[in-house]
């Protein structure tokens, strides 16, 4: 590997990447629902559970909670000490990875990352006003964007960058389809009649993903389903788009060593999103075309596991 990059110092840098891009979404994804609940009118059943099955954590939730009200949902994606993903254990699992390869970044990163644990630690506490948790969630988000600018600008963009870009090009990829998804189907509860409301119903799907002003940009028309299903799966300018994530990972793969594994994973999967017929993707072909595409994103990571951090 470039520059003698140990496999285990570069799987823990990969999965830095990874979980500093999970705690971000996830606090993005908190606040967008929020303010999407008040867009929405009163009289809909709309709630929280969509984000559980976002983040695919239905049958831990059930387990502690069963009831997805808005203050069981947000304590379990925030600060549940009992659910791996949550923010608080993403950000101290990132921690831990940074302490363990500080010779691979700029001496200041730790603090960064130190501060933003501490930060989301002290902050994201249970039973928190809605005023109160959205200042934490954005102090959160600030905190990893600060972050991410500051080693884009001063870390050496040599392997150990290329991995910890890696994780967070395959953490954001997974979470664009996951809100196609379930954005796209589960926005009412089974019963209620969506078509007064495709519009609401795409344009959060937007929101979720923080693309709505760049799809009125970049396409200028209405938002409708098959031009956001084009704009959020391929558009090659969107960094949150799934064919922008898969063409970032195919550049990284592409700058290191033995790389046929993981870069025909990657090819693969572009191939596939050529291939398909976005404007005829609705309901059920739709689940079945977005299950695809995180399945490759799994086979993606799996071939990075096997290339990089499994071998010899």
């Amino acid at each position: 590997m470039k520059r003698g990059l140990l496999s285990r110092a570069a799987e823990r840098i990969y999965w830095l990447g990874r979980q500093v891009e999970r705690a971000e979404s996830t606090a993005r994804l908190i606040m967008v629902n929020a303010s999407l609940l008040m867009d929405m009118p009163v009289r809909l059943p709309l709630g929280w559970r969509p984000l559980i099955h976002i983040t695919d954590t239905v049958d831990l939730f059930d387990s502690l909670y069963g009831k997805a009200s808005e203050r069981n949902v947000c304590r379990f994606l925030t600060c549940d000490s009992r659910h791996p993903c949550s923010i608080t254990n993403a950000l101290s699992a990132a921690r831990e990875n940074a302490r363990t390869v500080r010779e691979a970044m700029p001496r200041v990163t730790f603090e960064y990352i130190n501060d933003l644990h501490e930060f989301a630690h002290s902050e994201l506490t249970p039973n928190l006003s809605r005023v109160k948790r959205r200042a934490a969630l954005d102090g959160v988000c600030l905190r990893a964007q600060r972050l991410e600018g500051f080693l884009s600008q001063h870390m050496l963009h040599d392997a150990s960058w290329q991995f910890l870009r890696m994780g967070s090009r395959i953490e954001r990829g997974d979470m664009t389809t996951r809100i196609i998804d379930v954005r796209s189907t589960s926005l009412l509860p089974p019963g209620h009649d969506l078509a007064p409301f495709r519009e609401i119903q795409w344009r959060s799907v937007l929101v979720s993903l923080f693309a709505r002003q760049s799809y009125h940009a970049a396409n200028g028309a209405p938002v409708t389903r098959p031009l956001v299903l084009e704009f959020l799966l391929c558009n090659p300018d969107l960094p949150r788009s799934y064919g922008y994530c898969l063409e970032a990972l195919r550049r990284l793969i592409r700058s290191l060593p033995r790389n046929d594994l993981p870069l025909r994973a990657c090819n693969r999967a572009l191939q596939e999103l050529s291939a398909a017929d976005l404007g005829s993707l609705e309901g059920d072909s739709l689940h079945r075309f977005v299950n695809d595409c995180q399945v490759r994103l799994g086979e993606l990571h799996e071939a990075i596991e096997q290339t990089w951090f499994r071998a010899g």
